[in-house]
């Protein structure tokens, strides 16, 4: 078996806090709070409940909705392995006319582990896959102790005029978000990309690592040249 780290913000001394994890019919979805004292999930900035999120804190609120978010996606998911998402809210670029509102991504990439398939074609060996995915076809955890998504959020979008104007993250869960940015909306997408919807290839060159494809890429049409 071949293991890669495909987000680089991830090589993180193991972690700072965690929630519990919360179970649902298909899937587990835990998500760390690797933040430090009083800074994104541990803002102690007071906060009134909103959209059905009872947080009473700053911190609070972010971290509801991030695993409000996670369980959406355990609810959806068949698997036997928990999925760990390790998180942060930092102060990412913000400007009054652009801002980088997060990002996530599976942290390792893993081939040829037990039960990658060995059918030729897309489920066949040789083909990356992020780490959620992989545990979920091998049956176990391909990676102890080490998270499988990393999470980062622009705590910038706090309302601030020189960031977008003032717009900021609307916390609720009811997506009544106004001109705000509603985070489970924009955290469900992300998540998303760590599940396993996200590919491993250089798009300005085609690169690919160790010139292996992945089981996300071997999917993709190029409208342009019409191949796969």
């Amino acid at each position: 078996m071949e293991m890669r780290t495909a987000f680089a913000s991830v090589v993180a001394v193991l972690l700072v806090a965690a929630t519990a994890p919360v179970v649902r019919a298909n899937a587990t979805v835990i998500i760390l709070n690797n933040d430090g004292v009083n800074e994104g999930f541990n803002d102690p900035a007071p906060r009134l409940p909103v959209g059905g999120n009872p947080g009473t804190t700053l911190g609070q609120q972010r971290l509801n909705a991030f695993q409000f978010a996670a369980d959406r996606w355990a609810a959806t998911l068949d698997s036997p392995v928990p999925i760990v998402v390790q998180a942060s809210f930092d102060p990412l670029t913000c400007t009054a006319s652009g801002a980088t509102l997060g990002a996530a991504g599976t942290t390792f990439i893993v081939r040829d582990f037990p039960q990658a398939g060995l059918a030729p074609g897309p489920v066949g060996p040789n083909l990356w896959h992020a780490m959620a995915l992989a545990d979920k076809r091998a049956g176990g955890d391909l990676g102890p102790g080490l998270p499988d998504i990393a999470a980062r959020f622009n705590s910038n979008l706090n309302g601030n005029p020189a960031c977008l104007g003032g717009r900021g993250w609307y916390l609720g869960f009811d997506a009544n978000h106004g001109s705000d940015f509603d985070l489970v909306t924009v955290l469900l997408h992300e998540l998303g990309h760590g599940m396993g919807f996200q590919q491993f290839a250089n798009v300005s060159d085609g690169g690919r690592p160790q010139n292996f494809n992945d089981v996300f890429n071997v999917h993709i049409f190029d409208n342009t040249t019409h191949k796969t």
